[in-house]
Formats: structure tokens, C-alpha cells, sequence
């Protein structure tokens, strides 16, 4: 892929090029789009384009002022031109830069001890800058750490994947505690992301993109109607890959899940959890062999069916939710689960946070909230899914 800016495609009639020229023009105009999120601790700084990690240092020398020291944090197996291209141009606006390579274990607290023990021996301070290259678990891990890093460091996020792009800065990953998955809760920290979408994989076909579709999807239905509607008129073009409206989309969803997660009202910020009380339960029956992208679809299949049938949502809004979950080529679950297990695993889930059992349920589209479900209703509801599943 490229890591220059795109250039206008050659007009109709106009002579033909070299074959270098001719790639050159084959690669889609892409416009630069900058967005502020809103986030509970402040606001996080996104710039989306294609190319654009390639000359985004003179942007992130004004997150820090004066430079001082850079920590190039990546994970392994990041593209190495892009982190040259990276350690390049750091270097050239003033910055002493350090490359460090994330440290390897699970997404918990032992891997940001691990990481604040590199930040120590690279004397980073809070006056210095920490760029983080990598998926979700890495800038989650990185959000962590600068968040207490000598009381706050500056970290620019690189996602390298559309998911990512998403869900890294406004809902980093909670951390896992020992038999405990996803315990540790925290705000987004990031002052900066780079959205540079050409570095995702867009193919509208592989799991990479379909996982974007679903975090849009869910996104949108907790954020308002309005989200709803812009990413239901986008979705032809997301799934015919078009690059300029898939990087609009993209950061429009990010926008939407900073503003879920720092309303004022608790009862907003809990609808992020919307699609995952049955998606992680599901995940933890089933192993990694069903996409995650699968997982979130049925998830919010299986919450708006309850709704409706709790009259909270209507019918019609429902069957929406289903189209559009159609249209963006989000599959259902084709494997055997047992209601019992199922159920039970709905529950642990639940009271390990808390000790209400509610569940993320729309009350329309663009307003989730937390609901009691009765239990004969659940094991119905429960037990119907699991039963239209094949043999």
C-alpha cells in the first residue's frame, strides 16, 4: 500500500500515462477529515486519511509543545516501513525517539507494568510523547499506562486495523485479572489518533472490515437516530469498499462512541455494553472459531427481539435493525449451543460486574438502556435462539 497522499484518478480523454504514473492515478482521492471526540477525561485529537502516518509528525509535535523524547511503542510484526517512515520523521521534528516493542502477554496489568518498566528505562516523563502502533490490545495497554505514567503522558494512537480505529481511544479494552477477563475498567486517555486507512484491510468480504461493520452498527443504535440513518445511507458504499466513505463512516463512529461514553448520564454510558451480553457469553461457549463480527450481530438481533417483546421497541424498528444488519453483510452464529449452558453464562457474566442482573436492550433506534428482564422470559427467549440454531 501506499504511504504517500493519494492523487486524483486521470480524467476521461486525458493522455495516457506511465505504468508508474498509471498507479499512481489508480489510487482513489482520499480528503484528509479531522474530528474532536469528546471523552469522559478531555477530548482525543483524530486525523483520518490515506497516507497520512507518513506526515502526521509535525502534527504530533503540537500535542507535546517544545519535543523532548518520543517512545515509538509498536507490537510485533507492525509493518516495519511504517515504523522507519515513523522513527524518520519523529526524528526530523526535533524528537529523541525510542523504538520499544510491546511487551508480549495478555491484555492485564502485568503487561502495563511491563511497559511502564520500559517507559523507566527510557527515562520517559510526562513531558515527553508515547506513540503507540498496533491493535486493540496494545493500545489499550498503552492507554493504561500513560494515563498514571509520572501523572498523564501524552499518547498518540496508529491503529492498524479499521476495529481499532473505532474502539481503541474512546473504549480501550477493560484489563483481566487472573480467571477474571476484562475486570479493570478504564476511560480513554489518547490525546491523539492517526486514522490512516491505508493500513486496514478493507475487503468488505473478510472479517477485518465486517468487524468495523458491527462496531458501526452498535455504535449507531446506542449513539441517536441520527447516527442510525447516516450509517443506513453509507451502507452501499462501505460494502462496495469505497475508501473515501468508509474512512467518513469510520470516524463518525468513533465521534458517536466518544459521546456514548461521556454523556453525563450514566444510563447513556452503560448502553456501550449493548450486543455484549450475549455476544461474550457466546464467545466463551463457542472458542475463537466463530467471528466476532457474528457474535455482535446476533447479539443485537437477540436484545432487540427482547425488547419488542417487552413492548419497549417496536416492531418495525426491529426489522430495521435486521436490514441493516442484512445489508452489511453481518452473518448469524451456524453452530449447535446448549440454552442451558448459554443461560448460565448470560448470568455469570452479568453478576460478575454487578449485582442486578439488567441487560443493554434498545428502546429505539439511537436510545439503548440498561432493563430488567423477567426470567421465564429470558429462558424463553434464551431457549427459541438457541433452538434455531443448526444440529
Amino acid at each position: 500500500m501506499s504511504e504517500h497522499e493519494a492523487t486524483p484518478a486521470q480524467a476521461p480523454g486525458a493522455e495516457t500515462a506511465s505504468a508508474p504514473e498509471a498507479a499512481e492515478a489508480s489510487v482513489p482521492e482520499v480528503r484528509r477529515q479531522r474530528q474532536w471526540v469528546t471523552l469522559r477525561g478531555g477530548s482525543m485529537d483524530v486525523r483520518g486519511g490515506l497516507g497520512i502516518s507518513s506526515s502526521i509528525a509535525h502534527d504530533l509535535r503540537s500535542v507535546v509543545g517544545k519535543p523532548h523524547s518520543c517512545a515509538l511503542v509498536s507490537e510485533s510484526g507492525a509493518p516495519e516501513a511504517l515504523l522507519e517512515g515513523l522513527h524518520r520523521d519523529l526524528s526530523d521534528e526535533g524528537f529523541s525517539v525510542r523504538r520499544l516493542v510491546m511487551p508480549g502477554g495478555a491484555c492485564d496489568l502485568a503487561r502495563v507494568q511491563a511497559l511502564d518498566g520500559l517507559l523507566a528505562e527510557e527515562r520517559i516523563t510526562s513531558d515527553d510523547l508515547v506513540v503507540a502502533v498496533g491493535g486493540y490490545e496494545t493500545l489499550s495497554v498503552a492507554s493504561f499506562a500513560c494515563s498514571s505514567w509520572c501523572g498523564g503522558t501524552s499518547l498518540a494512537e496508529v491503529p492498524l486495523d479499521a476495529a481499532s480505529a473505532i474502539v481503541a481511544g474512546a473504549t480501550p479494552r477493560a484489563l483481566d485479572l487472573p480467571g477474571l477477563p476484562r475486570m479493570v475498567t478504564q476511560d480513554g486517555s489518547a490525546r491523539f489518533s492517526i486514522v490512516d486507512i491505508g493500513l486496514f484491510d478493507l475487503d468488505p468480504a473478510g472479517e477485518p472490515a465486517r468487524l468495523s461493520f458491527a462496531l458501526m452498527a452498535q455504535t449507531a443504535t446506542c449513539d441517536s437516530n441520527k447516527a442510525f440513518e447516516r450509517l443506513w445511507d453509507a451502507t452501499d458504499d462501505l460494502v462496495a469498499g469505497d475508501v473515501a466513505a468508509t474512512l467518513t463512516q469510520l470516524l463518525d463512529t468513533v465521534k458517536s462512541r466518544g459521546r456514548v461514553v461521556s454523556s453525563t448520564a450514566v444510563s447513556t454510558r452503560q448502553s456501550i455494553a449493548y450486543a455484549m451480553d450475549l455476544a461474550r457469553p457466546l464467545r466463551a461457549l463457542l472458542g475463537p472459531e466463530v467471528p466476532d463480527s457474528t457474535l455482535i450481530a446476533d447479539g443485537m438481533r437477540f436484545a432487540a427481539r427482547l425488547s419488542a417483546a417487552q413492548d419497549q421497541l417496536s416492531i418495525d424498528d426491529m426489522f430495521t435493525q435486521d436490514e441493516l444488519l442484512e445489508r452489511l453483510g453481518l452473518g448469524t452464529v451456524e453452530a449447535p449451543v446448549d440454552p442451558d449452558a448459554l443461560l448460565a453464562a448470560m448470568r455469570e457474566e452479568r453478576y460478575r460486574r454487578t449485582n442486578r442482573f439488567m441487560l443493554a436492550l434498545p428502546r429505539s433506534l439511537g436510545r439503548v438502556r440498561l432493563s430488567m428482564v423477567p426470567d421465564d422470559l429470558l429462558a424463553e427467549h434464551v431457549a427459541a435462539w438457541c433452538d434455531s440454531r443448526p444440529v
